[in-house]
């Protein structure tokens, strides 16, 4: 097997410029010829990344779905996102026998799932989808504070419904949660998209691993948003008539939970490596209190199933700190920029 690594001299021209010559195969495979322009970017780490041509971003082909040949929906709902998350702009999916039931329910998934889609064409047993936003209309920053605020208000509302025992409230928690899917997917795609091509990831001002930090971080506050939304699920299957002074011991905690995701986000926001600490503090002492909690619930004389309930209650607030120590956890390795050393160096003190 061939190395892809070559070792090129480096040559001085005209008495002042240093130049290195391009593999002779490389630059024929992509149509090279003298006088072509290359780009050349220069890396965080002080390595050059070298772009045939003048830098144009270049789009996947479309992908091709064959929906007839499928087991079952979810294996062609599964694969559907898997193109819409891996960047192509155009996805045409083919149908079986089953036309009307698989394409009504992808349309579905294309409303209440997924950004910017629209379907372009439509025939009998044919569907072709186009993306028609991009980061440049949604930029991912933008996308993650929209998404913040979301959940923040998910969960907030999720609280007062179990303060209030307000069922229509409760509803309206768990619909939520499909728009803060929808811009998780659309996060993530922007991030894979990113990552693959380099001349996207520097528009966007960012770097690789700002865009891995960012992918954790946003899969930490779908999860906030499923543990708000089951919740409210718990909430309206639960008759808390007899459980007052618990409900507002449980309120309490969640209540600082959710105080502690916030401030999770801020020091995001602010990149700040102090913040973050703080909230992993916070956590640590959320667990003492937590557990306090869970002594009292599972001490009290309420029947089995409100007794569950509160207690699974409980773990969603306690999950929903943890994924915010998780998200300040990342912040501090985002706020350490990483000593850069040229290529060859070493780090010895």
């Amino acid at each position: 097997m061939r190395s892809n690594v070559e070792l090129r001299r480096v040559q001085i021209t005209g008495g002042s410029t240093y130049i290195v010559s391009l593999p002779k195969d490389w630059a024929e495979n992509l149509g090279l010829k003298p006088g072509d322009y290359v780009q050349i970017v220069r890396q965080p780490d002080m390595s050059l990344l070298l772009i045939p041509g003048g830098g144009k971003i270049n789009r996947p082909a479309e992908a091709f779905i064959d929906a007839s040949s499928a087991s079952s929906l979810g294996e062609v709902v599964r694969e559907f996102i898997s193109c819409y998350l891996a960047g192509y702009d155009v996805i045409k999916v083919k149908f079986g026998q089953r036309v009307d039931e698989y394409k009504a329910h992808l349309k579905a998934v294309m409303r209440g799932k997924l950004i910017g889609l629209e379907t372009v064409e439509e025939s009998t047993d044919c569907m072709v989808v186009r993306c028609l936003l991009g980061l440049v209309e949604f930029p991912v920053k933008d996308a993650i504070s929209r998404m913040h605020s979301m959940v923040a208000s998910m969960c907030m509302d999720a609280l007062k419904a179990l303060s209030l025992q307000d069922s229509s409230l409760a509803k309206d928690v768990i619909q939520r949660d499909d728009e803060v899917d929808r811009l998780y997917f659309f996060i993530v795609r922007g991030l894979k998209m990113a990552v693959e091509n380099r001349i996207l990831m520097r528009d966007m001002g960012m770097s690789p691993r700002e865009c891995l930090g960012y992918r954790i971080i946003v899969k930490s506050m779908e999860r906030i948003a499923d543990h708000a939304a089951r919740i409210a699920k718990l909430l309206m299957s639960m008759n808390l008539a007899s459980a007052s002074n618990l409900i507002n011991k449980v309120v309490e905690i969640a209540e600082l939970s959710l105080k502690i995701y916030e401030k999770s986000i801020e020091s995001l926001f602010k990149m700040s490596s102090k913040q973050a600490n703080a909230v992993i503090d916070e956590v640590e002492k959320f667990h003492e209190l937590e557990s306090k909690a869970v002594n009292e619930i599972l001490s009290s004389r309420l029947d089995a199933k409100t007794l569950t309930g509160l207690r699974l209650i409980l773990e969603s607030i306690r999950r929903i700190a943890d994924y915010s120590a998780d998200i300040a956890e990342i912040v501090m390795n985002l706020a350490i920029m990483p000593t850069t050393h040229p290529a060859g160096g070493t780090n010895s003190d």
